[in-house]
């Protein structure tokens, strides 16, 4: 079953606007934000990869994007050119109570707005049902298909409350016949490769669109434990092929298997596609990368949006010049399989073409 939505690969090629103005030198706007709304988060999973850029988990409920701040920049990204906003961030963005004004506000800006959420404190009333009416996807964390295995995972009691809210978007879907994309996504590691083929099945179940299975992101120093066990992926094909295999009609099962088998290898030296895709954090500071979110803070934070209109932040020299030093930073000390990597390996090739280009 093919990949309807590119997500093992980027979708540049239907923005050459942008990579052509980027490469003339031009002072763009990024295509893409991923957007933190907080810094807390109501689970602790065993491969959380924001614990290493500052969620607090429950310790963090309190620190979250204010909301005037954070509606202006949500109506200026898409106004500035900003073509999709990902509510998605290192923690879990539910726990800001100004989520669903966020989505509104931003779809209202002109930008394609989507959530990435463990879904347990997805509102089932008002606030939800419009927020599904404004976002173009919205997919669940989910990385095992029983409650046992989900206390484990996931370390929460929440399991049947996740069901019911995935239930509740389904539903809300087909009764108003909604143009939104529901899915699930598998982060894989080696402790949770036997719930894959459940969640296959669960999701077939449940009536999401599709069900994801991606790598799991980890420093070179293996600070998740997952680094150092990423050549055991390989032995993973068999089970993963199989999950595939479960996608019929309208569900797709979908595995990333670039960055699920590429050993956290990396084609380029050195980070060009940062101009594209920012990261936002759940306190309202902006950075090239979420790598820097609670190290090099001060150093690599492009501004902060509590303080400063997002307008202000992506024409300033502050900003070109940290993208500067972006570019010069040597990848090999960057964590794996960063959400930058598809774009990077592309407009890398962009600028080191290889001899006799004009023989097509």
């Amino acid at each position: 079953m093919s990949d309807k939505y590119i997500m093992d690969g980027h979708k540049l090629f239907w923005h050459l606007d942008r990579v052509s103005a980027w490469e003339k030198g031009e002072r763009i706007a990024p295509l893409h934000i991923d957007v933190g709304l907080s810094k807390g988060c109501n689970l602790k999973c065993i491969y959380c990869f924001g614990e290493l850029q500052g969620n607090k988990y429950m310790k963090g409920k309190d620190v979250y994007f204010p909301r005037e701040p954070l509606l202006k920049y949500m109506r200026e990204a898409g106004e500035a050119g900003v073509r999709s906003l990902a509510i998605i961030g290192e923690a879990e963005p539910l726990m800001n109570p100004h989520v669903y004004d966020a989505i509104a506000e931003g779809k209202k800006g002109g930008a394609d707005i989507s959530l990435g959420t463990n879904g347990v404190l997805l509102d089932t009333g008002s606030q939800g049902e419009e927020a599904l009416e404004n976002l173009t996807w919205i997919r669940f964390n989910i990385s095992a298909a029983t409650d046992e295995a989900y206390r484990k995972v996931h370390r929460s009691r929440d399991f049947e409350t996740l069901m019911e809210k995935i239930r509740f978007c389904v539903a809300q879907k087909r009764k108003k016949q909604l143009d939104i994309t529901i899915g699930m996504q598998m982060v894989l590691v080696p402790a949770n490769v036997d719930q894959v083929l459940a969640l296959a099945d669960l999701g077939k179940t449940l009536g999401v669109d599709y069900l994801v299975i991606k790598q799991c992101s980890d420093t070179k120093d293996s600070d998740l434990g997952v680094y150092d066990r990423l050549g055991e992926y390989d032995s993973f094909e068999a089970i993963l092929k199989e999950a595939e295999s479960k996608s019929v009609g309208e569900y797709n099962v979908i595995v990333k298997w670039d960055k699920v088998t590429n050993k956290g290898e990396r084609s380029y030296a050195h980070c060009l596609g940062a101009p594209f895709l920012l990261y936002s954090s759940g306190d309202g500071r902006i950075y090239p990368c979420g790598a820097f979110f609670d190290q090099r803070e001060e150093e690599f934070r492009l501004g902060d949006l509590t303080k400063q209109s997002f307008k202000d932040i992506i024409q300033s020299d502050r900003y070109w010049d940290i993208m500067e030093k972006i570019r010069n930073i040597d990848t090999r000390q960057c964590y794996s399989n960063c959400k930058t990597h598809n774009i990077n390996e592309f407009v890398w090739k962009i600028k080191h073409p290889p001899e006799h280009i004009n023989f097509v």
